[in-house]
């Protein structure tokens, strides 16, 4: 059953693409989640048009699931080996769910949905490793310990291959399965048995869990007078950071702006729309319908705007949350978009939590930018195109490589010297 520290947990709404990434938090997915609506009553409807069903069309539903049972009954009598109900359920759930042909739109079984949750909230208890899989052999390796946590306190460092947890041989495994071995509740222990390139011995490392914010906002200085942010993702400490960022740039006598949302798959709508307050000045930053045009949300920035030249790089990873933020701050004109055209996801989803603690993400409606348009499918192109010259891995590029950056450094130079 979804707790009350999971409902606390939960914004109005909240948005995200699945979209593949090198590397898993522990603890949490680093898919980012869905622009979603969360509702409390799971049987109570929200779209307007939409209404209670009447008996009759209850019990037309339940007569059209007869196959469904009837075929549950023959695997069950006639297959060669015991299946459990509760797996043939789940099966045709996720069948069903599945045949909507929309990657949006997931059925996730009790600890896929906990999982989910937790990357919604943006913090976990654990002992703080992004893990990775190595190309040649599939072990799992760490990718970077997060700063102040556990892992990176004990020495634990990027390459690392992990090779058991407390008891359990671990290769062979997933990194989910990895992920579930290491969480667990602040203040217990685990033991991470490590193979160390250019060590003979395997390393022991005892740890203690922790509560672990994962920081979404990494700025700095990138010349005497033009400050660099990157948000990597949006979750519920996002604006936080974002305004923080802002607030020491100024102090170095920040005069120009690098936003970079490349890589930035999305998270939090709300906040979003956070930075987009602190950004923009008063107006509508994103609205949303449903199938039948019926507008659902509407999400306005009140009166702060930032008072200094501003350039967003984006690229085709960035999406939904940072394809908001990007697509209003170039409805305004209150930045240059410097990169490649987004993503293109704008569609929104609602989560639907069950007793059992499953949960269902199934797609109710499209958010559209302040000019009214929809970016789903069809993403937002900048206003200066920079595509990253050949052989550069888009995540991990050396700055003095990153001609998209170099491209973003030039326009701002230009506009601080032409309006002294």
């Amino acid at each position: 059953m979804l707790t009350d520290r999971w409902k606390n947990v939960i914004k109005v709404a909240v948005v995200c693409i699945t979209v593949s990434l090198l590397s898993f938090i522990l603890g949490a997915r680093t898919a980012s989640s869905p622009f979603y609506v969360f509702k409390k009553n799971p049987m109570e409807t929200t779209l307007s048009g939409n209404k209670q069903p009447e008996p009759t069309e209850k019990i037309d539903d339940l007569e059209k699931l007869k196959p469904v049972a009837d075929v549950m009954k023959i695997i069950k009598a006639k297959y060669v080996k015991d299946v459990n109900d509760s797996s043939l359920v789940e099966g045709a759930i996720r069948g069903m769910v599945q045949s909507l042909e929309d990657p949006y739109s997931i059925y996730m079984n009790p600890a896929e949905f906990e999982d989910f949750m937790i990357s919604v909230n943006g913090s976990f208890e654990g002992v703080g490793i992004s893990l990775g899989s190595d190309e040649k052999t599939g072990a799992v390796i760490v990718i970077s310990p997060i700063e102040g946590t556990p892992a990176q306190k004990a020495g634990i460092l990027p390459q690392d291959r992990i090779i058991k947890v407390d008891d359990v041989d671990i290769r062979g495994r997933s990194i989910d399965d990895v992920v579930r071995l290491l969480r667990g509740p602040k203040g217990t222990k685990v033991t991470l048995y490590i193979e160390r390139p250019g060590i003979k011995n395997l390393l022991k490392f005892e740890l203690v869990r922790d509560n672990i914010r994962l920081k979404t906002v990494a700025y700095e200085m990138l010349d005497k007078n033009i400050g660099y942010i990157k948000i990597t993702s949006f979750d519920s400490y996002t604006s936080d950071e974002f305004n923080n960022a802002i607030t020491e740039l100024k102090k170095k006598g920040v005069k120009g702006l690098i936003l970079d949302l490349r890589n930035n798959p999305g998270g939090s709508l709300y906040e979003s729309v956070k930075v987009a307050d602190r950004i923009l000045g008063k107006g509508l930053v994103v609205y949303t319908e449903d199938r039948n045009k019926n507008k659902l949300e509407e999400y306005y920035s009140g009166e702060s705007k930032l008072s200094i030249p501003l350039v967003v790089l984006v690229n085709e990873n960035s999406a939904s949350a940072s394809e908001i933020l990007a697509g209003a701050i170039q409805d305004y004109k209150a930045g240059i978009l410097v990169g490649t055209k987004t993503f293109g996801k704008g569609s929104v989803q609602e989560l639907e939590p069950f007793e059992n603690g499953a949960g269902l993400k199934i797609t109710i409606a499209r958010y559209f930018i302040p000019s009214g348009r929809s970016i789903d499918g069809v993403g937002i192109q900048p206003n200066v195109k920079a595509e990253l010259n050949k052989g550069l891995n888009p995540f991990l590029v050396p700055k003095e490589k990153d001609n998209q950056l170099a491209k973003a450094l030039e326009i701002l130079r230009a506009s601080i010297t032409a309006g002294r």
